[in-house]
């Protein structure tokens, strides 16, 4: 453990960031997978109606706020930003000036693309590599003029050194990645939760490792017209205020460690480290008053089990949980992305914090089972889980897989035909959509509001009811994908009408005792036979085509029942 001088917090400004960032990255990439997102053709930012959506679904409880006061969310922009960075997504950057007259670039048609396989390779990596990747994105920024000298963290209050000259002198010869893992790799070796003196660990750092970021001698660099010698802090300077900062910080002054290796210091903390939940900072409770920009206002730091863990290289798995109320426990000191993928399209969400609630859903199961065939939820349960499944829940699972081949209806729904552009930009239809059938295509709720909406807009809405039998024909010159032209009645011969009827059978047995009945049930969907079960009258429904399942079942019983089979009357 570092030798820090622990402090009391009682009397400063603690500060902790309330957002989490990891969510927020994954909510945005599945926002983009699930529909097109066309960006801004000036400045190339998100739309106010995508900004709108997201707001509403990220953590950041003054977004939506944002969006209405300016049109834009910074924090939304800065998760697009990570998604981008990370290669979640992509888009075009550079853009294209559009005739001579142009000023700035312009971005025609250009949309966010979700790029699946870098994403399911960072969901398919553990926990500690998916942790890594994010961290670097961070640590692994080279360029000295975007270092944390020159531009503070979403989160920071400390201003920066004027950035004028930043890619000349010693600056650009620094290593900041390899000065960033250091800083990391001591801050690892404190204690959890403890509350450190900043100025302590700037001491530290002064008397043990005086050289971490800038070397003893001065990198060789081009002087200047004005300089005749090459000095380690000609790049830094400060001031009265934060406008007028025109004061070279010399070599050799006493405080020069504190006055330039330790404001970084400072900034580091507050940057990459308070982003990512690595540390909570804890600042002086009264206005900033001395030389810009501004030093030994941050007090103190604690850290967190986040970077303790992400240094050791010991991230926990995220712990699974499955309770016979058919609730998912996934508890995870990070966002557990990986596991909450696999489990999201089965269960709807209770609550979400450091322990995330789930509840498994009949139907989303049952159209999952039908999507892929392949899906087992029962062992998907079983491999993320640690403990066992509850009997219960396991022999409903099964059961709602054999009725997986059952349809959806809409009751009280419209079916919405509109070219693409108008459905991907109202936001009404937006709000509306109970399923996205395709670009063109939606099924939506409260039609008839809808419909008075379209009117309003002057879009000369067609409302087409169709009778049970058929599709109705829609009145040129309207268009659907269902119906292109009225068919032509054709003379038909006069004949007997044809008629045949269809029959089926269905066998209902009904059990002595609900112990014989859970026995039997189990047994038969053991055979993949499906049964329709009643508890209440203990009888099993089987279709008449699997009567020769039900004998072998009874077969296998009769090994511990004396079993007697009686036909009966309805």
């Amino acid at each position: 453990m570092l030798e820090l001088k622990p402090i009391d917090v009682s009397n400063l400004d603690v500060y902790s960031v309330p957002y989490d960032l990891r969510r927020d990255i994954h909510v945005f990439v599945r926002y983009v997978r699930e529909r097109e997102v066309k960006r801004l053709v000036r400045d190339n930012n998100l739309s106010k109606a995508d900004c709108r959506r997201l707001a509403k679904r990220v953590s950041d409880p003054y977004a939506a706020e944002e969006v209405e006061a300016n049109g834009a969310s910074q924090w939304v922009n800065y998760v697009d930003w990570l998604a981008f960075n990370l290669d979640f997504v992509s888009y075009d950057i550079k853009g294209a000036y559009q005739g001579y007259s142009s000023s700035s670039p312009s971005f025609i048609d250009n949309y966010v693309i979700f790029n699946a396989k870098a994403y399911e390779a960072f969901l398919d990596a553990p926990m500690i590599e998916q942790e890594r990747c994010l961290l670097n994105l961070f640590l692994e920024n080279e360029e000295a003029c975007r270092s944390e000298f020159f531009q503070t963290g979403y989160f920071g209050r400390l201003g920066a050194f004027n950035s004028h000259g930043c890619a000349t002198k010693v600056l650009p010869m620094l290593d900041f990645p390899e000065a960033r893992r250091f800083l990391l790799d001591i801050l690892g070796q404190c204690e959890v939760g403890v509350w450190y003196s900043a100025a302590s660990l700037v001491q530290y750092l002064k008397q043990h490792h005086p050289y971490f970021l800038i070397p003893k001698d001065p990198p060789p660099y081009k002087l200047g017209w004005r300089e005749d010698k090459r000095t380690r802090y000609a790049n830094f300077k400060e001031g009265k205020d934060r406008w007028r900062s025109n004061d070279v910080i010399p070599d050799d002054a006493p405080d020069g460690f504190e006055r330039v290796e330790g404001r970084y210091v400072e900034r580091f903390l507050e940057d990459a480290l308070l982003t990512l939940g690595y540390v909570d900072v804890a600042y002086a409770d009264e206005p900033y008053k001395g030389v810009y920009p501004p030093i030994n206002h941050l007090k103190a730091f604690r850290i967190t089990s986040r970077l303790a863990q992400t240094v050791a290289g010991e991230i926990p798995k995220p712990k699974v949980t499955v309770q016979p109320n058919f609730e998912v426990y996934v508890e995870s000191t990070l966002y557990p992305v990986g596991v909450l993928d696999r489990l999201n399209p089965l269960t709807d969400l209770v609550s979400e914090d450091v322990l995330t609630i789930l509840k498994l859903d009949r139907e989303k199961v049952t159209t999952a089972t039908a999507q892929d065939e392949s899906l087992d939820v029962v062992a998907l349960l079983d491999r993320l889980t640690e403990h066992q499944l509850p009997g219960n829940v396991a022999r409903e699972l099964q059961e709602w897989g054999a009725y997986a081949d059952k349809f959806i209806l809409y009751d009280g729904f419209a079916l919405l035909e509109g070219s693409e552009d108008l459905l991907a930009s109202d936001e009404l239809i937006d709000e509306l959509t109970e399923v996205c059938v395709s670009p063109t295509i939606r099924v939506v709720h409260s039609p008839d509001v809808l419909f008075e909406h379209l009117e309003q807009a002057a879009l000369v809405p067609l409302w087409v009811a169709h009778p049970a039998s058929s599709l109705a024909i829609v009145p040129p010159p309207a268009r659907t994908v269902f119906v292109q032209e009225a068919p032509r009645a054709k003379p038909k011969p006069e004949q007997k009408e044809r008629v045949k009827l269809m029959r089926s059978t269905r066998i209902t047995y009904h059990c002595p005792t609900k112990v014989f009945w859970a026995a039997f049930r189990q047994a038969l969907l053991d055979t993949k036979c499906p049964v329709e079960a009643n508890s209440n009258d203990l009888t099993l429904v089987i279709p008449g085509q699997y009567e020769e399942h039900v004998l072998k079942t009874l077969e296998e019983l009769r090994e511990m029942y004396q079993i007697q089979v009686e036909n009966i009357s309805a």
